[in-house]
């Protein structure tokens, strides 16, 4: 197991807080520096002990770090590596939790100085909130972080990555990052884009319609949850797999306008068939 003894925390929110905590509470990491462009989440980070010391700047805090650690919106890796390229040292392992991997990997190869020491991460948790005052070190526990690597990856910082969110209680997966990102658009950036269309479409309709106010249950909660999750990260997840995620939303409308006709025409038969299909279609991903 690879131990670190000065660890940078770019982006102090739920993700990265609840990996820097979980690090902390194995012993894998000794001392986080934390930098934000967010002051005041920076200095709350601190004051909950997610971190030990905060940092000017990037540059700052990534000067003489092992482990780097990018959790800020996946549209900010270029700055953020071109800001601490003069910095960062040349054998420091550098990771992130995005959610997108293709856009990122090509933002490390331009401003990143040794890009091969580079892993791409994501772990396949979290939720709709946002900021370190809801990290929490078992966040990762059981759940699956799939890794990134290329052919140009060190060996070395791709297993001490591997090492490192098997110690924050993570399953580990390889994928290619193509097929990273292929995927992930149609099991998380597809159902958030449909949450918020569904949260809009329904929040448009009860302005117009003041008694639809208070009158949700189960099914409107439970489908909209991730509406609320941060504008900022979701709109760069989404520009930065555009290509992917369009053809999921092509084909998503397709289905739900096969479902609306039949809706139409009262056929039952077809509406059964469809929902039947929607549970087969679930069971196939979610044990």
């Amino acid at each position: 197991m690879t131990h670190f003894s000065r660890a940078t925390l770019i982006g102090t929110g739920m993700i990265g807080g609840s990996l820097a905590l979980a690090l902390r509470k194995a012993g894998v990491v000794k001392h986080w520096i934390g930098s934000d462009t967010d002051g005041a989440e920076l200095e709350r980070a601190k004051a909950i002990g997610i971190i030990d010391q905060v940092a000017p700047s990037p540059a700052a805090a990534a000067a003489n770090a092992d482990l780097l650690l990018l959790a800020m919106p996946v549209g900010a890796t270029e700055e953020v590596c071109r800001a601490i390229s003069s910095t960062v040292p040349s054998d420091c392992l550098v990771t992130d939790v995005g959610s997108t991997k293709g856009d990122v990997l090509a933002q490390v190869a331009r401003a990143l100085p040794y890009p091969e020491r580079f892993v791409g991460g994501h772990p396949l948790a979290g939720s709709e909130q946002s900021g370190c005052d809801v990290a929490r070190a078992d966040l990762f526990s059981g759940k699956l972080c799939l890794l990134t690597p290329t052919k140009k990856t060190r060996p070395t910082s791709l297993l001490a990555c591997r090492e490192l969110w098997i110690a924050a209680g993570a399953r580990v997966q390889e994928m290619a990052t193509e097929e990273h990102d292929r995927a992930l658009a149609w099991v998380s950036h597809l159902p958030h884009a449909v949450a918020f269309a569904l949260a809009s479409s329904v929040g448009n309709h009860a302005t117009a319609n003041p008694l639809l106010r208070g009158l949700f249950g189960g099914g409107f909660v439970d489908t909209t949850r991730i509406a609320a999750s941060n504008p900022k990260m979701w709109s760069d997840i989404f520009l930065a797999n555009r290509a992917h995620l369009v053809d999921s939303i092509e084909a998503f409308a397709g289905s739900l306008g096969q479902l609306r006709q039949a809706i139409e025409a009262g056929n039952r038969d077809t509406i059964q068939d469809f929902i039947e299909a929607a549970r087969a279609g679930r069971s196939s991903i979610v044990d």
